[in-house]
């Protein structure tokens, strides 16, 4: 039975991995075939053999791919229609999710009352204050609104390392996302919608928002209230991003994250409550498994409560039938339960993360023998559970954190035996002075992790491993995990450590790799050599939390293994080049910063040493070279020229390649280089100057780069209609071959061989769900 369902969760998830989906008369038509097949085989193997059971596996692996491609056609065929995107449409709805707060106002979930095959019924809406004394009502789960808004499809930046928000959008349901604009018709219909349909779940959203309400209410604005809503109800949205860069460098991270554990030891407590009450064996299975649900509803229902709750449901339902549920049955049951549900189940981080640490210590533990103490025991699982983390968080994150132990050996106890139950309890009326009993307690915990956070070495980056090297170190981890008395098992230790030791890749000796990145809007580009690395613009700044340099460039530069930068050029103080300059300065130590920044700008003060760029400046590392073309000294502080047109322009030249990053100069900064040096403005790739604005890229110009290829970074449907058509007309007449980034997420450029090869991070990895690149 393992093995069979097993084979149902690889089908599920090898859908997943596809880049299309297949028809589905064709999988039906194959899933009848093989179970024909399957069964006139079955009938003459008998009961028992390896045969029999390899037989059923692999038909079960055709059933979960079958399955898994039926349910992604219905959702993909929800999907908004592309006439429609950014449109003004009158929207009548209901908010059936628990709003979440954002810089500036709140993101919500909407549930039209009528349906529409151009537009799906559920959307992702955001609503924001504007004007100076703009703001946005009051939202509550059950709330019923006409509404202005506009929508598009789900987009999300593609870069080495980032989150995948089309992914993440496509397991949620949310086929259409948009925000609502300003209109003096925009009105609350009713305060609470009573469509059957709506009921189940606006009956948990409610209980949830009041129980926020409840806790916001009596801890106001105080320090770590964010985290006390977050481990109630599952809303993250008060947490700072500085607060989760703490969890995260110290290892706490799931415990913020409703982990599996708070819902474990509530329905532990709860059971053994329910035994001095009723001493019997099923009603305090029974208690427990209720109390698993509830607080899995309260908390959003995520991947990790899900595993949980399932969990605990195959063994209330073995203890039920007075069955022996053995370990692993009870975890396949609950990953296959999970898939079933949810196929889109295995796109989500934690799914992995909370199936691979339960998997890693119950095969740690398969073997046990003797007794141990409570202490010993506390401390194998916390040894286990660290170690088993490792190459899935360098796999998806790139770093792992060096305190993580000691860090979590204060903060589970201290936040799943103190921080939860108190926080649970305070939320029940009549009982709010437990919830500054929980923050008062989390606050301590706080502060430990910041004295772990700061030692040397907290954390621990490596390079993303590739396949030969993940599965080298998963094999040393096994052997690591296994029993005592396995030959080679502390030699596990050694593959283990390759995972963090494995140098990062580089390029050969005078080659060069460029990342140019999908950071929406703006600029980012990374740019490697052998033993050198420097970034050319951070990326814009999003909003007062979030900027390129965070999002993305810092996740690139984990995932490709860079820890430090010799080098940083912001070309101009534009916040589409600049805006995250400030969060890549504070993050990793660089050499230089290289701008044409005015002096006094803040981020002059962060970096060690500061140089303004001049045309004729010129380094070489390891056989590439480097050369400013622009401003002239006299130029790059002059007030009275635009901003554009003091960027710094730069030439790289790799083995007789040319690749030429203008910033955003317009059309006198490039009649300007024409003629002081237009043979020197020869590239074989261009990245666009000002993302293909009307403003630059002028047909002289053109003519002299003769570019190849040429490269617009633009954000998807980007109010500014960047890229121009008849600029862009203009490439192509040229027969100018050309990408844009809101297409192709990341572009990379490799230099090697005296070869210049180009590549697109959705044409490395395309799924079926990005509908966008094939257009």
């Amino acid at each position: 039975m393992r093995l069979s369902l097993a084979g149902f969760v690889a089908g599920i998830f090898l859908l997943q991995c596809s880049p299309r989906l297949f028809p589905l008369p064709a999988g039906l038509a194959a899933m009848a075939l093989a179970l024909l097949v399957g069964t006139r085989v079955l009938r003459r193997q008998g009961p028992g053999g390896g045969l029999r059971r390899v037989l059923l596996a692999s038909m079960a692996l055709l059933f979960g791919l079958v399955y898994a491609d039926g349910r992604a056609q219905l959702r993909m065929a929800e999907t908004l229609e592309p006439a429609l995107e950014g449109r003004d449409l009158s929207l009548s709805g209901t908010v059936i999710s628990l709003p979440e707060s954002v810089p500036g106002g709140q993101r919500f979930l909407f549930r039209l009352d009528d349906g529409s095959p151009k537009v799906p019924r559920t959307l992702s809406l955001a609503w924001f204050a504007e004007g100076m004394d703009g703001h946005v009502p009051e939202l509550h789960p059950g709330q019923r609104w006409h509404l202005h808004g506009s929508l598009k499809r789900p987009h999300g930046l593609v870069n080495p390392g980032g989150f995948d928000f089309e992914a993440w959008a496509l397991s949620q349901g949310i086929r259409a996302t948009g925000s609502v604009r300003t209109a003096q018709d925009n009105r609350l219909l009713t305060a609470h919608d009573e469509a059957w349909e709506n009921v189940p779940r606006l009956l948990v959203e409610t209980a949830r928002d009041r129980v926020r309400a409840r806790i916001l209410s009596r801890l106001g604005a105080a320090r770590w209230s964010g985290v006390v809503v977050a481990l109630v109800v599952g809303d993250q949205s008060l947490i700072r991003s500085e607060d989760w860069q703490l969890f995260w460098n110290t290892g706490v991270g799931h415990l913020i994250s409703i982990s599996g554990l708070h819902i474990t030891l509530l329905a532990g407590l709860v059971a053994r409550i329910a035994g001095w009450l009723w001493p019997s064996l099923r009603v305090r299975w029974m208690a427990g498994f209720a109390a698993a649900t509830a607080y899995a509803l309260l908390a959003g229902f995520s991947v990790p409560t899900q595993r949980t709750l399932y969990m605990i449901g195959v063994v209330t339902f073995a203890r039920f039938r007075q069955m022996d549920a053995p370990a692993s049955l009870v975890l396949v049951f609950a990953l296959a339960t999970a898939v079933l549900v949810d196929p889109w189940a295995p796109l989500s981080v934690g799914f992995w993360l909370s199936f691979g640490a339960v998997g890693a210590l119950m095969y740690a533990d398969a073997y046990a023998v003797g007794r141990r103490s409570a202490w010993r025991a506390a401390l194998r699982t916390q040894w286990t559970a660290t170690w088993a983390m490792v190459p899935l968080l360098l796999l998806l994150f790139g770093q792992v954190s060096l305190v993580s132990p000691l860090a979590n050996a204060f903060a589970i106890p201290a936040v799943s035996l103190g921080v939860v139950p108190l926080a649970l309890l305070g939320a029940v009326p009549g009982l709010g002075t437990l919830l500054q009993a929980a923050h008062g307690l989390f606050a301590g915990v706080a502060w430990g992790l910041s004295w772990t956070g700061q030692w040397p070495m907290a954390v621990w980056s490596a390079a993303t491993p590739g396949p030969a090297v993940f599965a080298t170190g998963v094999l040393g981890l096994a052997f690591l995990l296994a029993p005592v008395g396995l030959p080679g098992r502390r030699a596990g230790a050694l593959a283990l450590g390759a995972l963090l030791l494995v140098p990062a890749p580089r390029p050969e000796a005078g080659g060069l790799w460029m990342d140019v990145l999908d950071v929406g809007q703006g600029l980012a580009i990374v740019i490697r050599t052998r033993q050198h690395a420097l970034v050319y613009d951070a990326g814009p700044r999003y909003s007062a939390e979030s900027d390129g340099g965070s999002r993305v460039v810092l996740p690139a530069l984990r995932a490709m293994g860079l820890n430090r930068l010799d080098g940083l050029i912001i070309s101009h103080r534009d916040t589409d080049h600049s805006g995250g300059a400030a969060s890549l300065l504070k993050a990793v130590p660089v050499d230089w910063l290289l701008s044409s920044l005015e002096p006094g700008h803040p981020l002059l003060a962060q970096a060690p040493r500061t140089l303004p760029c001049v045309a004729g400046q010129q380094w070489e590392w390891d056989g590439v070279r480097f050369d400013l073309l622009h401003p002239l000294a006299s130029d790059v502080w002059d007030g009275l020229r635009k901003t554009n047109d003091r960027g710094c322009v730069l030439r790289v030249t790799a083995q007789g390649w040319r690749l030429l990053l203008p910033a955003d100069i317009e059309a006198l900064s490039e009649r300007e280089l024409l003629a002081r040096d237009p043979e020197g403005l020869a590239a074989d790739l261009l990245v666009a100057p000002h993302h293909g604005s009307r403003t630059s890229s002028t047909a002289a110009f053109l003519d002299a780069v003769a570019p190849r290829w040429a490269i617009f970074t633009v954000g998807y449907r980007n109010h500014f209609g960047h890229p121009k058509p008849d600029v862009a007309a203009r490439y192509d007449e040229r027969r100018i071959a050309s990408l844009r980034t809101d297409q192709t997420g990341a572009v990379g450029i490799a230099v090697e061989n005296r070869r210049l090869s180009l590549s697109t991070a959705r044409g490395r990895f395309p799924h079926y769900w990005e509908v966008l690149s094939a257009e």
